[in-house]
């Protein structure tokens, strides 16, 4: 069948000026001029009020021509860097029109309240000088906790605020309000929730003056337990406990705890599709919902101190305070003349047992004492730190004879009687029987005594010939004017290395990138560890942190900030394949569901899960 149209031939003539029609479009498009946009620089912040302690993002965008100038940040004075600059750069040629654009971005955190103006930022090109628009922030005082806790004697904490709680904060606690210079309070944090949390940082750990601090050790998994505040049921974590020794008397002001917590938001999941392809793909990536971070503070401690007193106070006090117990022990009633006897004296009890010095021996004359050694055992359990503290004496008898050795006394100030006590042990009639050298001494040497005499004593010999020098002097050696000459080699090879490893550890993220492959293998063997000991859930919920910490280190942002498009859109970036992302996102949300209590594992899956953390590692370490 024929089409009643005649369509023409493509002969060369035709093909030949198709071509020069192409050219001529060609040539006419290269020579439009083309105009560059003005420079521009804006600074902006993702939120103007906020409360102190609490982080924000500053952004820094410079836009222009085909060449832009460095951007210079302004002195973020009263703020704190978190994290960056981040730098990013965009490119575009709209008819004829050629347009770029960087930008830095900023994470930073108040630390004062008021009104706090960040400076303009600033390019130089040329001549001409750009800048930015200063930036208002109004920095509320923290709220701290919603609610003051309180621990009454009966154990149970009760919550005093007439305002709702909201669905996280976290609070402080001291066991006492009032107490002695160098008596323990334990100090508790508690972190109430009602929602997910999937992590939790401590960003600004509060200043100590005037205290000492004894961390008391934590579980790598804080327990949950089921609390009531103000009729709404809430999880409740204790995630600190410190051990506070005020050194000074007055009212001593414990600041905030600040803490940034990684929530983990509910999101509408995509309908499913038919294919089970699209249907894993949604699996991997969107089960872990939204995240954001949110910071958190507690209210400030004021504990009131009292001063020791000064009356009843035993001369021999040391400024020891607490509870404690003396003994004294001797290795031995009788001793020979020049060998040693030791004395042990052990203090055991409740207090600050680190500050407790060796008390002092009385010793007859004619003993010598060298400096004890010590020796302590001391922990920190239910709230209190004890334990024991051993002294131990050498001492050396240097005359025969019997004498008495004194008591050992040792004073401390008790909180619970409010009054000084004073411990008295040991004591011992010691003998000390003469040595044979002393026996021996006095008398007159004997025949072999006679007989060395004569080995021992030489008589100086006449000398041959004169003397000669056995080395040549140092001037005349070789290696010292090869020194010489090597020594500004050296000098300048030491200032290359020195600045190499300055301009490598000047870039914080490019540190972590390195080191990330060692800490993630050090994470596995402790994991593999832990499997063998029987912990199957602290092995899985090590392997994961470690892998959110290596993701985080290709990516260039903190774990915590770790999202599912966010890792997917990086990994890309580093060119990983959908089959990795697919693995580190299954690992992810495997250990997530085992720290949380929603899922576990035996020793065989165990195992199984660590040998793929460590296959996806492999995989990912390619990638740095």
């Amino acid at each position: 069948m024929k089409c009643g149209v005649r369509c023409p031939q493509l002969t060369p003539a035709y093909c030949t000026n198709s071509l020069i029609v192409r050219a001529l479009l060609t040539l006419i498009f290269a020579t439009v001029p083309r105009v560059d946009a003005a420079i521009e620089i804006q600074a902006e912040v993702d939120r103007g009020t906020l409360s102190v302690g609490e982080s924000f993002t500053y952004t820094i965008t410079l836009s222009g021509g085909r060449s832009l100038p460095e951007i210079e940040p302004p002195d973020f004075e009263g703020l704190e860097v978190v994290m960056g600059p981040s730098t990013s750069t965009n490119f575009q040629m709209v008819n004829g029109r050629i347009s770029q654009s960087k930008s830095m971005t900023y994470r930073l955190r108040a630390l004062r309240p008021g009104t706090l103006t960040i400076g303009p930022a600033r390019a130089r090109q040329g001549r001409r000088d750009y800048s930015s628009s200063p930036i208002q922030l109004e920095v509320l005082p923290t709220t701290g906790s919603p609610l003051k806790e309180r621990e009454p004697p009966g154990g149970e904490a009760t919550l005093s605020s007439p305002r709702k709680p909201p669905d996280l904060f976290v609070t402080a606690c001291a066991s006492k309000d009032t107490l002695y210079r160098l008596e323990m309070a334990t100090v508790t944090y508690r972190l109430y929730l009602r929602v997910n949390v999937a992590g939790y940082e401590f960003t600004k750990l509060p200043q100590l003056t005037g205290f000492w601090q004894e961390e008391f050790p934590m579980p790598s998994r804080p327990a949950l337990q089921d609390v009531t505040v103000r009729g709404t049921p809430f999880k409740m974590a204790v995630i600190r406990k410190i051990g506070l020794f005020p050194t000074r008397a007055g009212r001593l002001e414990l600041e905030p705890l600040v803490m940034d917590c990684t929530v983990e938001m509910p999101v509408e999941r995509r309908r499913r599709s038919r294919d089970i392809f699209d249907s894993f793909w949604d699996d991997q990536f969107f089960s872990r919902g939204r995240r954001e971070v949110r910071t958190v503070s507690t209210e400030p401690l004021t504990l009131t101190v009292l001063d020791i007193p000064g009356r009843g106070r035993p001369a021999d006090f040391r400024g020891d305070v607490g509870e404690f117990r003396l003994k004294v022990d001797y290795d031995n009633q009788t001793i020979a003349q020049h060998d040693a006897l030791t004395v042990k004296v052990t203090i055991n009890g409740t207090g600050y047992l680190k500050s407790v010095d060796s008390p002092e021996l009385k010793l007859p004359s004619g003993f010598e004492q060298f400096d004890p050694t010590s020796d302590a055992h001391i922990s920190l359990t239910d709230g209190k730190m004890r334990g024991n503290k051993t002294f131990t004496y050498l001492v050396i008898p240097r005359r025969p004879g019997s004498f008495i050795l004194e008591p050992v006394i040792f004073s401390y100030f008790s909180p619970r009687e409010r009054t000084y006590q004073r411990l008295k042990a040991g004591g011992l009639r010691l003998t000390v029987t003469p040595s044979e050298d002393e026996t021996l001494a006095g008398y007159g040497a004997g025949p072999s005594e006679v007989t060395l005499l004569d080995s021992d004593i030489r008589f100086i010999q006449e000398l041959g010939g004169p003397l000669t020098a056995a080395e040549s002097p140092i001037y005349r050696s070789l290696w010292l004017y090869l020194s010489v000459a090597a020594s500004p080699l050296l000098y300048l090879l030491g200032l290359g290395i020195e600045s190499t490893l300055v301009r490598r550890a000047a870039d914080p993220a490019a540190v972590r990138r390195r080191r990330a492959p060692d800490r993630m293998r050090r994470g596995l063997n402790e994991a593999s560890r832990l499997a063998k000991r029987g912990d199957q859930h602290t092995a899985v919920v090590a392997a994961g942190h470690e892998l959110a910490e290596m993701v985080g280190a290709i990516a260039g942002e903190p774990a915590v900030s770790l999202t599912g498009d966010l890792i997917e859109r990086r990994l890309t970036d580093r060119g990983a394949d959908r089959e990795l992302m697919a693995a580190v996102m299954g690992l992810l949300s495997e250990s997530d569901r085992v720290k949380f209590g929603s899922a576990s594992t035996d020793a065989e899956g165990t195992g199984a899960l660590l040998k793929r953390f460590k296959e996806a590692a492999g995989k990912l370490e390619k990638l740095l």
